[in-house]
């Protein structure tokens, strides 16, 4: 992949030199349902409750050179740890993994999640082989009816400690360690890229060349194929959405970081306190966005289309219906002070990248979840609906153009609620039970050891 615009953007993170005054360590989120949507209540503690941290800001520093590789290892640790810096890392991480690295992004020279074998480990040909949304048969179908598709990277130290201890094998992993963490440094992404379409204005976005697997009829519906799907290549496609999911000194469990192009999608209406106000019936917004028709109504937003997604044109890869994409969560819920700090951190990022002209001033971080680790740690047999006292964070987060669809369903809208430790258990076949283990959370193992079905983690 290639074709930066002109605007490289500079950074550098020393969480050590950033004051940030906000805790981590409350989470108090409950939830109430109005018009079935599931709402975001937050009770802050009175330490909480301006909820704007201005000491929450990016360093001069970060925008005076290259991007330094960033240091997981030196991340904050017990009462020297604060709110801020989670979001902080999650933003160094964005800007140091779209830094361009000889003539790419860097991410985009990232290993393909196939790399976890012994035979692929230098893979780093990425094809976008991903339309189908996370935990369902849903598609994310754009205004011209094309699919938006996705591709899974991961880094070395995340490849490495797989193949060093062979569990790309089910019959090693089935008896590994249960507590075993990945260790510092590992991350993996996933990416959400929307095809361009001839005179589409996308100045605003980071676009590039890719190879994209193409759709065709499998049992009635249209799906890629899992054999043999046919690849059209050079395809210009631009980039609305990253995961990141790192493991830093301290977070076994990974920080959750999620990114999206700043002109996707409206957000429900909310109140002060983070509480949903959107009425169902009531339009989210009256101008149009990349993946929202103006004046659509909130309860025709983010419909799954799983059981009635058709073709309009195979030849053209055009689908119908077409999906209206609103964002239920703006910030992914939590406290006033992650709330604010997420705000006040994008718009200071985002004014100092203006000076560069940077194409990635047009991108913001929706929100990043973790662990209070004074309230727990992780460890196998996990999950949140045994016990969510440790989650911190955007409780209720999710990526907009990622898990569309899953955004009101309380046991999937938030990273834990799929990416935990418990056992696996509608394995297919001869396949053993998964016993629940600290590892679980790498959904790439998991497919890996289902013999690459979909994972379904709705415990």
């Amino acid at each position: 992949m290639k074709n930066i615009p002109n605007q490289c953007f500079l950074l550098l993170l020393a969480l050590g030199s950033v004051a940030c005054n906000s805790s981590p360590n409350e989470n108090t989120e409950t939830k109430t349902e109005n018009e079935a949507v599931e709402l975001a209540t937050t009770t802050a503690s009175s330490s909480e409750i301006n909820g704007v941290d201005g000491n929450c800001e990016a360093p001069p520093e970060w925008f005076s050179g290259t991007v330094p590789t960033p240091q997981p290892q030196n991340f904050p640790q017990g009462n020297d740890v604060t709110n801020c810096d989670f979001h902080l890392i999650s933003w160094q991480y964005f800007l140091w993994l779209t830094e361009e690295v000889n003539g790419k992004l860097r991410f985009e020279s990232f290993y393909t999640n196939n790399a976890i074998h012994p035979n692929s480990k230098n893979d780093t040909n990425q094809v976008l082989d991903i339309v189908e949304q996370a935990l369902s048969k849903g598609m994310l179908i754009d205004q011209h009816g094309r699919a938006v598709y996705s591709n899974i990277m991961i880094n070395d130290m995340y490849r490495d400690w797989i193949l060093d201890n062979k569990l790309y094998d089910p019959g090693v992993f089935v008896g590994f360690d249960s507590t075993a963490n990945f260790p510092v440094g590992s991350m993996s992404l996933k990416a959400n890229w929307k095809l361009v379409q001839p005179d589409e204005d996308v100045s605003n976005l980071y676009t590039t060349k890719a190879n994209i697997q193409l759709l065709t009829m499998v049992d009635g519906e249209p799906r890629i194929p899992d054999n043999n799907p046919k690849v059209q290549k050079d395809v210009e496609v631009a980039l609305i959405g990253l995961h990141i999911a790192v493991v830093v000194e301290g977070h076994p469990e990974f920080i959750w970081a999620t990114f999206e192009f700043d002109g996707n999608a409206p957000n429900f209406k909310q109140d002060s306190n983070g509480v949903v106000t959107q009425g169902m019936n009531d339009p989210v917004s009256e101008k149009g966005w990349l993946l929202y028709k103006a004046n659509t109504t909130a309860r025709k937003t983010n419909v799954n289309n799983a059981e009635i997604l058709r073709f309009v044109n195979e030849v053209n890869q055009t689908l119908t219906p077409v999906t209206q994409v609103a964002r239920q969560y703006a910030q992914g819920g939590g406290s006033p002070t992650n709330r604010g700090n997420i705000d006040h951190l994008n718009a200071n990022v985002k004014d100092q990248l203006k000076v560069e002209n940077s194409v990635w001033k047009n991108y913001f971080e929706v929100g990043a979840v973790w662990f209070n680790t004074e309230k727990g740690v992780l460890q196998p047999n996990w999950n949140p609906n045994v016990n969510s006292e440790m989650v911190t964070g955007s409780l209720t987060l999710s990526n907009a153009t990622i898990e569309t669809f899953t955004q009101n369903v309380r046991s999937q809208n938030s990273c834990f609620g799929c990416h935990n430790t418990f056992p696996v258990t509608n394995v297919l076949g001869s396949t053993d039970i998964l016993p629940g283990k600290n590892a679980n959370t790498s959904h790439i193992l998991l497919k890996n050891y289902q013999g690459g079905s979909e994972v379904n983690r709705s415990n």
